[in-house]
């Protein structure tokens, strides 16, 4: 240890002497206390450098930024402890500039040393609360791997930490956001309560991407029951004399509404039409919710649109047509909700055989924009709605349209890394090949050609399926 520590102060001493400077001059240029160098090179014991001190004779020197910092590892080891105003910022530093090597060396050896984990955990939390949330998660990973109390509400954080990294991670496939959940839903009620509404609507957001509506349905309620819980506690406190609010990422009408309106769409997603409307009148109007902010207010409103788009849809999916136009007028003056209000006009359409020709042709223009969506969602729906649309083509006997449709489908479960879906796709294509012109099958035999380069596909509930 003595010898790498010789080796930091030998290299400061051998680029002092390069570069003519003594300790006066390289002091001035480096912005460091002449006394404070001469501690550090000449004391016995030689003062210990700070990362800051180590920053700025790098810079003096003119060489890059966190050259010598593998030297500087043992500057924050002693045999009996270890430096924490100097381990700390030197993970930090190191997990910003992407210093691997550097971070494994330390964490390597502190492991060695009694209660490692304060350490590590906090550097954890500067990382992710600065906004480095993937540079954190080696350090979160390290809690749950050595965390002996694993009721503790540093694990919990620390695997709701690692959810939410998931949550800002590109190409996540599905079998991957199922493991998150499966990996973190047993710590979520060990979270603080702020924590814990963030980590409930995260969780049944992720399970209605998988379509695990029962999962969905679960967390909606817990959100519903603790966001109440802390509003009435809230309303207690600003009556009362209890200075300190609540804090939350989101307004606390968020978390209730959200509470509502995701159980009402799992209903709705199961055919529970009647239960769904008594959730969905829960969140469409929100008015009386007390200590509204300005997002609160917006968020009031949004819900409001929500809930007049989601009526528009239990009446169509009930196979109330007598709303169609007026929904169709809707869906005009919110052109965000037209994809989405396509998906279910086409499945509607296809279960109770009344002709959508006129949606399509109104709404013609906007679905050419559709393919431009790049988010795992939008996709999703796009998908549903072209195969929705395909069917509707071929029960008309309008096959070439309908067949287009079934290899756009195709593609898009390819992106979507969707084994279900694919198998769907391949079925209905098999199903009307005899109607399918040369171009058609020979656009199909490429699309499966694709996937059988890449052996298998991922289906939804995390086995894998060999293409044959």
């Amino acid at each position: 240890m003595e010898a790498k520590l010789t080796t930091l102060r030998t290299e400061i001493e051998k680029n002092l002497s390069r570069s003519g400077h003594n300790l006066a001059s390289f002091a001035k240029v480096s912005g460091l206390n002449r006394g404070s160098l001469s501690a550090i090179l000449h004391g016995n014991p030689p003062k210990p450098i700070s990362l800051g001190q180590l920053d700025a004779m790098i810079r003096a020197f003119g060489f890059p930024e966190g050259w010598l910092y593998p030297l500087y590892v043992d500057e924050c080891f002693s045999e009996e402890r270890i430096s924490r105003r100097r381990i700390e910022p030197f993970l930090v530093k190191c997990a910003e500039m992407g210093k691997q090597q550097c971070i494994e060396e330390v964490l390597r050896r502190i492991m060695e040393y009694q209660r490692p984990l304060d350490i590590i955990y906090r550097v954890a939390e500067r990382l992710f609360c600065s906004g480095k949330v993937q540079e954190s998660i080696v350090f979160y990973k390290l809690i749950v791997d050595h965390e002996q109390d694993s009721y503790s509400e540093r694990m919990a954080i620390s695997q709701y930490r690692i959810f939410m990294s998931l949550q800002t991670t590109p190409d996540v496939d599905m079998e991957q956001k199922l493991r998150a959940v499966i990996s973190f839903e047993p710590y979520r009620g060990l979270l603080p309560e702020e924590m814990q509404l963030d980590g409930l609507l995260k969780l049944a957001k992720v399970c209605f991407a998988l379509h695990r509506w029962k999962d969905v349905e679960k967390f909606a309620d817990e959100l519903r029951a603790l966001a109440s819980g802390i509003y009435r506690e809230e309303l207690r406190r600003s009556k009362g004399k209890r200075a300190e609010a609540f804090q939350a990422e989101r307004p606390l009408v968020v978390y209730y509404g959200h509470g509502y309106l995701l159980k009402a769409s799992a209903l709705t997603k199961q055919g529970e039409y009647e239960q769904a409307k008594k959730y969905t009148a829960g969140y469409a109007d929100l008015g009386w919710f007390e200590m509204l902010d300005d997002e609160g207010r917006s968020s009031v409103d949004s819900f409001k649109l929500f809930a007049t788009a989601n009526g528009f849809t239990l009446e169509i999916l009930m196979g109330n047509i007598s709303v169609l136009p007026s929904y169709i007028a809707f869906l005009s003056e919110h052109p965000g909700e037209i994809l989405s209000g396509m998906v279910i006009i086409m499945e509607s359409a296809n279960r109770f055989g009344f002709s959508a020709d006129t949606v399509m042709s109104r709404f013609s223009r906007e679905m050419l924009r559709f393919e431009q969506f790049q988010d795992t969602i939008n996709v999703d729906r796009v998908y549903r709605l072209y195969y929705q649309i395909a069917i509707y083509h071929i029960s008309r006997q309008q096959y070439a349209k309908g067949i287009d449709y079934i290899i756009h489908c195709l593609r898009l479960t390819i992106r979507l890394n969707s084994g279900k879906d694919f198998i769907n796709c391949v079925t209905l294509f098999e199903l009307n090949r005899d109607y399918a012109s040369d171009t058609q099958q020979n656009a199909y035999r490429e699309l499966i050609r694709e996937v059988r380069a890449h052996e298998e596909i991922t289906v939804d509930d995390g086995q894998r399926f060999g293409i044959v």
